[in-house]
């Protein structure tokens, strides 16, 4: 992913070398921000790699399908992870686990 780059970006609007959006201004003649491919290819791949690391097959008509992704995959996650008020209980192979310590 990349911050804006086109000419007409604001020139670090959140810090050195952080680019950002302009609405323009018309009465100093600041362009409005032109946008890209490169920018919204990079905003389209980052959004649909995570909906497709999650088993979501893209759908055009469907606006939730980012939030379903992260639900799905913090989800899977959880699944995997030990309770801490099960003190070890939890912990599928005690005997490679205390091998390992």
């Amino acid at each position: 992913m990349h911050r804006i780059d086109t000419p007409t970006a604001q020139k670090d609007k959140f810090g050195q070398g952080k680019n950002g959006f302009t609405n323009g201004d018309p009465a100093t003649g600041r362009r409005a921000t032109d946008l890209n491919s490169d920018m919204w290819d990079a905003v389209q791949e980052e959004v649909c790699t995570v909906i497709e690391a999650a088993g979501i097959q893209l759908s055009k008509g469907e606006h939730t399908q980012l939030h379903a992704a992260i639900g799905r995959l913090i989800d899977e996650q959880v699944k995997t992870r030990l309770e801490k008020n099960q003190n070890g209980a939890d912990i599928p192979n005690k005997p490679l686990f205390l091998q390992n310590v």
